[in-house]
């Protein structure tokens, strides 16, 4: 039994290419299962709802020697708990890589927009067929991880990928149905702070100390706005408990393409303000056009904090 995992704190992209990559293996004859690591969020539930898909199984550790495959992440801070005590025999993401193993792996590194346009390629690449139901959550990761192309991270082949699955999917309004998923994760009642900032969330190491950069993609900015004061006190708060140098949290509206962040003290207000030549407005800090943190906001950081 293989073992397939995404990142903590998942999001619709890492669920689904999950999903859709244990599909993908038993049609090869590999028994695999996929698996969360963490809360699944409301437009991940929207899409399997939708599309009428079993959520997968949440772990946080697996038993010592189990076989994994990371999916969507490679980072060891971004994996499961115990991941020292198990055996990883496969890495698919579109990210850059930064784990170590002790043996020689598969490794499969795409620079795409999501980890599901990987799946469908493997999909489209060796013929196999490709249900309806996997066609659709694989455009749902799509969308969800480019912001429906407007994430500077979509690539043509995302686009070409979107629409041959949806000639399988055949959705019938793919610009409504993304504004449907927008909303489903826009829509967040009244969730807990630090659960609120950990939605979708990571830790990076950037010059040897952490940084913490928590990501809400969003159509009603203000939900954030209106809590500002309590989600900066508790940025305070992780910053302290977890040990971290810096931490940050993105306000994204999706449809504007504009960014409003978050940040706890001083230093972390002045090193966001260099790096992005942001504008002060009240406590946040704007930057018009920053909607990436793979594509923009980590690589920024990391050259700035590098040794």
């Amino acid at each position: 039994m293989k073992y397939i995992i995404g990142h903590k704190n998942p999001d619709t992209d890492t669920i689904c290419s999950a999903i859709a990559y244990q599909k993908f293996l038993e049609k090869n004859g590999v028994k695999s299962e996929a698996l969360a690591l963490g809360d699944l969020n409301n437009e991940t539930k929207f899409v399997l709802d939708i599309f009428e898909v079993a959520y997968p199984e949440k772990v946080n550790k697996l038993p010592r020697g189990a076989e994994i495959i990371l999916l969507d992440h490679n980072e060891e801070s971004q994996s499961i708990d115990n991941i020292n005590d198990l055996d990883i025999v496969e890495i698919i993401d579109h990210h850059k890589i930064k784990l170590a193993t002790d043996k020689p792996i598969s490794i499969y590194i795409k620079p795409l927009g999501s980890s599901c346009s990987i799946i469908a390629e493997k999909y489209f690449d060796s013929n196999i067929n490709i249900s309806k139901k996997i066609a659709s959550i694989l455009i749902a990761g799509i969308i969800s991880d480019t912001l429906f192309f407007r994430s500077p991270t979509t690539t043509d082949i995302d686009k070409k990928l979107v629409y041959e699955l949806n000639k399988i999917a055949k959705i019938d309004d793919l610009e409504n149905f993304s504004l449907r998923m927008f909303d489903a994760k826009s829509d967040l009642g009244d969730i807990e702070t630090e659960e609120l900032i950990k939605l979708d969330y990571k830790v990076f190491n950037f010059g040897g100390r952490d940084y913490g950069i928590g990501v809400m993609e969003t159509t009603n900015k203000e939900f954030a706005f209106k809590r500002k004061e309590e989600i900066i006190s508790k940025l305070k708060e992780i910053k302290n408990n977890e040990n971290l140098e810096g931490i940050f949290f993105v306000v994204i509206d999706i449809l504007s393409e504009k960014s409003w962040t978050f940040y706890p003290d001083q230093f972390c207000k002045n090193l966001f303000k260099k790096v992005f030549n942001a504008k002060e407005e009240g406590k946040s800090l704007f930057v018009d056009k920053l909607v990436s943190r793979k594509k923009q906001i980590v690589p920024k950081l990391e050259n700035c904090l590098k040794k």
